[in-house]
């Protein structure tokens, strides 16, 4: 299924590294919580056209499909396609881009 998100929204598909104490014990994702407002990390799966200004043009996204991202997890959509969780949210909630 394709998907499209509009305006100033973004897909993303959440990436799930284990988390590991400091004594080196990894923590499974089943054990993990992660509390809203948490910073999490992402792959960009799809982008919004942009944000559309007061004068009517449209401000293309910073973001692009394929990055990877840091966002606040706090007031997304989960959608879950093609067996894959992932969130829609708008821009402004990204972070960072991550370099590769």
């Amino acid at each position: 299924m394709a998907i499209k998100p509009l305006s100033d929204k973004v897909l993303l598909k959440p990436i799930n590294t284990p988390e590991t104490t400091k004594g080196g014990i990894i923590i499974p994702e089943t054990a993990a919580q992660t509390e809203a407002g948490q910073a999490q990390e992402a792959e960009v799966l799809a982008v919004g056209d942009g944000r559309l200004q007061m004068d009517g043009s449209v401000m293309p996204l910073i973001v692009k499909k394929s990055d990877r991202v840091v966002y606040i997890d706090y007031g997304g959509t989960q959608v879950h396609l093609e067996g894959e969780d992932c969130l829609i949210l708008e821009e402004a909630a990204i972070l960072a881009i991550l370099d590769s």
